[in-house]
């Protein structure tokens, strides 16, 4: 009997390491592509567009990019853009779906484009309340 418990303590400690312990968690690791110059960027960091005027079909300024909405699987919903009013005063916030919008890069600037936007077309858009969204200010 003495054998056995001698054995089984001595046991506990070797297999309890083994049985505890943990691999390393590995977090997935992104290498992103060299950016080309004079190419349109391939991604951007969204803070990057906030606050980037909108242009529209007629290369005429048509809002301001407000925020960015993603789904939870990280894929864009859609762009919160403020159109209209003067110094902030008359503003509204709407929802434009990221694929009415072109990105493109001119020198170190980017420029984002809607071509099938126009400016009476976002203020004829209904409004959105970003604070409801819990995307308005912090």
């Amino acid at each position: 009997m003495k054998t056995t418990l001698i054995a089984t303590a001595t046991a506990i400690p070797l297999f309890s390491g083994a049985a505890f312990a943990q691999a390393p968690i590995q977090a997935p690791i992104v290498v992103l592509p060299d950016a080309v110059q004079g190419a349109a960027p391939s991604y951007l960091f969204a803070g990057r567009i906030d606050d980037l005027d909108i242009y529209g079909a007629d290369g005429e300024e048509i809002g301001e990019i407000e925020d960015v909405l993603l789904n939870l699987d990280g894929t864009v919903a859609a762009v919160a853009v403020e159109v209209g009013g003067f110094l902030g005063i008359g503003d509204k916030d709407v929802l434009v779906d990221w694929s009415a919008l072109e990105i493109t890069r001119e020198g170190d600037d980017i420029r984002v484009m809607a071509p099938t936007l126009t400016r009476e077309v976002l203020e004829g858009a209904a409004a959105v309340d970003l604070d409801k969204l819990g995307l308005g200010s912090d």
